[in-house]
């Protein structure tokens, strides 16, 4: 991504914007008391680590139970907010935090206004929610917070791992939305191999989201089909608007996972809670036993 330079005047605030981001807020430094964040990845796990009285601001989709994992967390008297200077600047924020995604003219505006900025990483699994648990925890001032979640997290997966440990079959799955396939590097594909399930997707080279034709699609012929549900998205809705998936084996044999979008795509470690919930659906054999010792995490 190509960054303008900043002006003498503003290498100050660059070095600090380059401190927060990648190191936390300075020791010397009071936690932040006027955190905005102008991402639904900054909604979701700024809810896991302050109070709302830190928060001056939100995104606007915050709310929606659709995307949001934090979807009534937020007090209404929090502004919800698009990635609009002055309107974020109007918050008065000592703490902006952004997603990779977010324009580079904005965020590059902040830092030269001084406005420290934490840009998350991007998530493609759970290796990248602990790195922006952590990221975030160090700049808020909350690591003990965000060590938690951590092991949170990472208790469920533990104790879905013990859930599959006699699972021998792993199906070919298939997410699919309006044509869009998630291939390697996305979240749904950590979920589906946490669950004991192949993504098909790999196996037509495909990387991140993409559109692919249905021709494609019904070649692919997958054990399963992944659908993420909300917003209208639903199994009978899909069927209906493309009848040619019916051929599908997954189809014809009832091998269909309808699972809320939101636990397939979140940053936070609700991922796990979705990792869970494919493999209940994926290997429903694997849940009719007693819950195997160490337990499967927090619900």
């Amino acid at each position: 991504m190509t960054r303008n330079r900043p002006a003498p005047s503003s290498f100050l605030c660059a070095a600090l914007v380059v401190a927060v981001t990648v190191f936390g807020v300075a020791a010397s430094s009071p936690a932040p008391r006027r955190i905005c964040s102008v991402s639904l990845a900054g909604d979701e796990l700024l809810a896991l680590l302050v109070p709302p009285e830190r928060v001056v601001c939100v995104s606007r989709y915050a709310d929606d139970p659709d995307l949001a994992a934090c979807a009534g967390h937020w007090p209404a008297a929090i502004p919800r907010l698009s990635a609009n200077l002055e309107a974020v600047l109007a918050r008065r924020p000592d703490l902006v935090v952004a997603a990779p995604w977010n324009r580079a003219d904005f965020l590059r505006m902040l830092r030269h206004v001084d406005v420290p900025v934490l840009v998350l990483p991007d998530v493609r699994g759970f290796e990248d929610v602990r790195r922006a648990l952590l990221d975030l925890g160090r700049a808020v001032g909350e690591m003990d917070r965000a060590r938690q979640a951590i092991r949170e997290m990472d208790a469920r997966l533990a104790g879905l791992e013990r859930r599959l440990a006699g699972v021998t079959e792993r199906p070919r799955v298939l997410f699919f939305s309006h044509l869009v396939v998630a291939g390697a590097e996305t979240t749904i594909d950590e979920v589906i191999g946490r669950a004991g399930g192949r993504n098909a997707a790999r196996e037509l080279g495909v990387e991140g989201h993409r559109r692919v034709p249905l021709e494609t699609i019904l070649a692919l012929d997958p054990d399963v089909l992944l659908l993420g549900t909300g917003g209208g998205e639903s199994l009978a809705a899909t069927l209906a608007e493309w009848p040619a998936l019916r051929r599908l084996r997954a189809v014809r044999n009832g091998r269909t996972c309808e699972v809320p979008g939101r636990l397939l795509t979140t940053v936070g470690p609700e991922l796990a809670r979705g990792a869970e919930t494919v493999a209940r659906c994926l290997h429903p054999e694997a849940f009719r036993d007693p819950v195997p010792a160490g337990g499967e995490g927090p619900r």
